[in-house]
């Protein structure tokens, strides 16, 4: 696993896998604090996170880049497994690691803006 970037040549294509994944969490962030509160709302994240999580895989394959950032939002999966077949925390370890991600996410920008 490294932490290194995509190659430059992806970066000019359109990618319709990032756009789906980051569509899918920051839908899932809304979503998993509304779970809490609404039971629809749970289901929702749940898929949402699967979709991110399938979206990682194919990016990080596309890229062969597998990055921190991808397998934290592979993570939440296991969460939702857990929360649905065995314990209900594992929705809340989900929105835990969700939210691991997209701070991730953050402090890997704000370092590239810093390189620049």
């Amino acid at each position: 696993m490294t932490d290194d970037t995509p190659s430059d040549a992806h970066s000019t294509m359109l990618d319709v896998g990032a756009i789906i994944h980051s569509i899918a969490g920051l839908t899932a962030m809304a979503l998993g604090g509304l779970m809490y509160v609404y039971d629809w709302a749970q289901l929702l994240f749940s898929v949402l996170m699967i979709i991110s999580a399938v979206s990682a895989v194919w990016i990080s394959a596309a890229h062969n880049s597998w990055v921190l950032g991808h397998w934290l939002a592979i993570f939440p999966v296991i969460g939702i497994f857990i929360g649905y077949f065995f314990e209900a925390w594992g929705f809340t370890a989900a929105y835990i690691c969700l939210w691991l991600a997209f701070l991730h996410f953050i402090e890997r920008g704000i370092a590239k803006m810093r390189q620049q």
